[in-house]
């Protein structure tokens, strides 16, 4: 029973942030309390002193100086003067020691809350960012290019004569690979969004609830030391008062701080509120081609842009690796430093460590976002390499549509559609296979001229950056995304 168990839903926030406002009107009321204590103990030491001062210089009994009562009432007044300094040393040290270190306290308590919130709300705005709003841009340009290319396609279909029938079949195949090259972005959103929610619901959020229950605890162990050292300082060696702070240090003493928010717990807890995570929509393979759902295309018109993509992930995942690498290395470096400092350091003293224990947590946190990056592009690499995998050395599959019309225009002269970006066989990408079977079609020749673009796009060593390839090719990062 935990932040990290109980307090994950939207509610189990709001309930954190009252509590940590409670808590710091708590420790102020207690800082502003201690403060008049220092106060009140100053003044009267200085009452005590100038009574002291008054009474050295008056008369003498009567019985003169050497009368029993002249020197009880000499050591009286000099027994005031020793309480006077008693007590302004009290003063001092409650001001050096607990209210300094209730000071210091609030200082980390308030940054925690600050820092929270803000880790809080990254974590949020991150989530929404890659499990709703990418993943319904990608899904709304799916239906755009899925209508587009059913536009292609019917028309491709209804054309009778050879020149407009080339032409429709020109844009049906460009559509067409729009089409797939957008399928595979979004299996990768859809991959990467998953992970992402399943990371953010297993290991950050609960991680970072966690970090600040463990915190908290620990401020809360902190308090009982202050509240100890301020008794035992302010305590008088009066029975009746005595008796006072024995119950005052008994109740100081009952102060556990892994119970401190079971109540709270109690009454806010709840079960984790995990929303469905994201799927592959299927209802936008209705009205288009006949895509397998969350399956990579790998056929003649994608296979430059999966290798692109692969290489792009590829470098991005080495990229991500050494990030993980690196805040391991830093995490495991402040736990070194911390429990070094711990041994070293008394316990009343340990609020000075406070600091250092909020930038280990920190860097915890960190860590669980480089994982949870380096986990997003190792599934991305895996669905690419095992797709490049199944093909081997052979030669990509053919568009079925384009494949059942390659009889008809094959004895129809004119370029071929390997111009379409895509349309290369893996022998002309000087991977040494033999060529595919030509695709011909009638005056593409004539029309070359009016997409250059396409033309430029039909070397993969020419397409050497994703970010600026002319074609368009998915060559996307998760920055990208």
């Amino acid at each position: 029973m935990g932040f990290s168990s109980e307090l994950c839903s939207p509610q189990g926030h709001g309930a954190v942030q009252q509590m940590q406002e409670a808590e710091l009107r708590l420790l102020e009321g207690m800082r502003k309390w201690m403060a008049q204590r220092v106060k009140s103990d100053r003044e009267y030491a200085g009452l005590l002193h100038h009574m002291s001062l008054q009474d050295s210089g008056g008369q003498s009994w009567s019985s003169g100086p050497d009368s029993p009562v002249s020197q009880s009432w000499a050591e009286i007044t000099s027994q005031t003067e020793n309480l006077s300094r008693v007590l302004r040393q009290h003063a001092e040290d409650l001001n050096s020691g607990p209210l300094s270190k209730l000071s210091v306290l609030i200082r980390e308590r308030q940054h925690l809350r600050k820092t929270y919130n803000e880790q809080w709300q990254q974590l949020q705005q991150e989530l929404t960012k890659t499990h709703s709003q990418d993943i319904e841009k990608l899904k709304s340009q799916y239906r755009t290019l899925t209508r587009d290319s059913a536009q292609a396609r019917r028309k491709y279909q209804e054309a009778s004569k050879d020149k407009d029938r080339d032409k429709a079949k020109d844009k049906y195949v460009r559509s067409l690979w729009k089409l797939f090259a957008h399928h595979n972005r979004y299996v990768l959103g859809v991959r990467a969004a998953q992970l992402h929610h399943q990371h953010y619901h297993q290991f950050m959020l609960p991680g970072l609830l966690q970090s600040l229950q463990d915190l908290h605890e620990e401020m809360a162990g902190i308090l009982k030391d202050i509240l100890q050292e301020y008794l035992e300082i302010s305590s008088l060696v009066q029975d009746d008062v005595a008796s006072i702070h024995r119950e005052l240090a008994a109740a100081a003493a009952r102060i556990q701080p892994e119970f401190e928010y079971l109540g709270f717990l109690r009454q806010y807890g709840s079960a984790p509120d995990v929303p469905p995570c994201v799927t592959f929509d299927v209802s936008l393979l209705e009205e288009g081609e006949q895509l397998e759902p969350g399956d990579l295309q790998l056929n003649e018109l994608t296979l430059e842009s999966v290798q692109h993509t692969l290489t792009s992930v590829t470098d991005e995942l080495a990229v991500a690796t050494k990030e993980v690498l690196s805040r391991q290395e830093m995490v495991s470096q402040l736990q070194r430093e911390l429990q070094c400092e711990e041994q070293n350091t008394h316990p009343r003293e340990r609020v000075q460590l406070l600091g250092k224990r909020q930038v280990l947590q920190e860097a915890m946190q960190g860590l669980q976002v480089a994982l949870c990056n380096q986990d997003k592009l190792q599934a991305q690499q895996e669905l690419l390499q095992s797709k490049m995998e199944q093909l081997g050395t052979g030669e990509p599959p053919a568009v079925p549509l384009l494949q059942d019309d390659r009889h008809s225009t094959s004895s129809t002269p004119g370029h071929t559609l390997t111009s379409v970006p895509g349309l290369r066989s893996r022998s002309e990408m000087g991977e040494g296979h033999p060529p595919w079977r030509s695709l011909k079609a009638t005056s593409l020749e004539s029309s070359a001229p009016s997409s250059p673009s396409l033309l430029r796009c039909s070397s993969f060593q020419r397409c050497r950056s994703p970010s600026t390839s002319s074609c368009g090719t998915m060559g996307l990062s998760l920055g990208q995304r």
